[in-house]
Order: structure tokens, then sequence, then C-alpha cells
């Protein structure tokens, strides 16, 4: 089954954001609304994008820790499908953000960025029954230890959640995870800092064919 292909619009400047969507939009599944995109601008942003495509999936990329309620409630108001909460939350905000996406037939994506023990973390969290897991390697981490997609076999094995996989991602590493079969492959940097933001985006769609 082929990955779906989101890019993150990780920027400060909303002109830029939306030069960039127009952009790629025709070419990708979902447009992410970044964390600092999301507190640089305010939930309007979510909103403009949605009317621009319809079509599209957009993500909230929250990283809610707190009030997992009120957050889901702001963004999806806002016309979001889908929105992300911190694996590193309390179990409570993970659960009443995921109730609340529920309750509104939308989508919701626990973030493993900065948890050590991912492994452990995710069993406390899969009863709780979230859309998506993703294994997110902060671009820091990466600049100290690397990437690794390890963690993609292993949760595969042993969680029936899809998978996400997000940080720093290029089209050379594709095929190093596309056989852990992850359901949405997430790109930021690569594609918005990138010259020609379209041709980036072919070049990964590519890439993703050629190692299917």
């Amino acid at each position: 089954m082929r990955p779906l292909l989101q890019i993150a619009l990780d920027l400060t400047d909303k002109k830029r954001a939306l030069e960039i969507a127009n952009l790629i939009a025709p070419l990708v599944d979902i447009l992410e609304v970044g964390t600092p995109l999301l507190k640089a601008v305010g939930v309007e942003i979510i909103t403009s994008l949605k009317q621009l495509y319809p079509n599209k999936l957009i993500l909230a990329d929250t990283k809610t820790m707190d009030v997992g309620k009120v957050e889901a409630e702001l963004v999806f108001n806002a016309r979001a499908d889908m929105m992300t909460v911190c694996a590193a939350a309390p179990l409570e905000t993970i659960k009443a953000a995921v109730t609340k996406t529920k309750t509104l037939n939308k989508k919701i994506v626990v973030d493993f960025i900065g948890v050590e023990n991912k492994l452990e973390r995710g069993r406390e969290i899969v009863s709780l029954k979230p859309d998506y897991f993703n294994l997110h390697t902060a671009i820091d981490v990466q600049q100290v230890k690397g990437k690794s997609f390890e963690d993609l076999d292993l949760f595969r094995k042993h969680f029936n959640i899809p998978l996400c996989v997000a940080g720093g991602i290029i089209p050379e590493d594709i095929p190093k995870f596309l056989p852990y079969k992850p359901a949405i492959i997430i790109v930021g940097g690569f594609v918005t800092k990138a010259k020609d933001p379209k041709s980036a985006v072919i070049a990964l769609k590519k890439e993703i064919e050629h190692a299917l």
C-alpha cells in the first residue's frame, strides 16, 4: 500500500507558507500546519489552507501537552482534519484529545518526539486507540546520534496502529524505511527550504514509487 505524503510547513512566514502550499498541494496528500507556523500565525492559517485546498487533509501540528480537549476543539473548529498530541503528555491529556477527536470524526497522531523508551510508552498509550503513532526523530537528536528507523520495525511488530515517520527525511532515506510500511511519510525542510519546492516533492514521489 502506497504511503501518504505529508509536507510540514514549518515556517513562521504566512505568505511563504501559502506560496509553498500553492506549489505543492496538487502533489501531496496532507498539508501540515507546522508548530512554528501555528504559533506565529494562529489557527486562521488552518482555515485558509482548507478553503484553498478542500480536498487535501490539513494537519495541525499542535504537539499538545495539556488541555487536550480544548486544543482539539480549537483546531478542528478551524477546519483541521488531523492534530497531534505528544506521547510524553499525561495519559489523561492524550485520552481527552483522542476522545474529542473521535467525537468529531477527525484523526489524531501521537508524536513520540523526545520519548526515550518509545516501546514502553506505546504500550501505555495503545489502549486509547489513537489513529497513528508518529516515530519522530528531532533534528537536534539527529545531529548527535544520526538517523535510525529501527523503531518503525519494532512498533510494527508490537502494535496494530498505523505509523508515521518524520525527522529530516530526504529521498535517500526512503528505501531504508519503506520496508517497514509506514502509513504516512512526513517531510519538512527538504521541501520548504528547497529553491524549487515542487521539484523536491517530485523527487520524493519518484523515490517512493521506485522503492515500492
